[in-house]
């Protein structure tokens, strides 16, 4: 694995850590902008050929689909 791999696996995590204690907290806006992070990383990924652990459970959560390669990112709206 890249030390690339790693960051945006370590990035991915992080996100989703926050996303979950916005979450917790009632805060919409902070939970908004960890699901443009981690909508971000899963396309990154994606193009890369990498499987994020939880990314498309996080996403699911607020109806968002999992990025795919090649496919544009939906607007993100909570």
């Amino acid at each position: 694995m890249t030390e690339f791999h790693n960051e945006i696996r370590r990035r991915a995590h992080e996100a989703q850590t926050s996303l979950a204690d916005a979450r917790a907290t009632g805060d919409d806006y902070l939970a908004g902008i960890r699901l443009g992070e981690i909508q971000s990383l899963a396309r990154i990924a994606a193009d890369h050929g990498l499987v994020l652990d939880g990314v498309e459970e996080s996403l699911a959560a607020y109806g968002l689909p999992t990025p795919a390669p090649g496919l544009p990112l939906p607007p993100a709206g909570i």
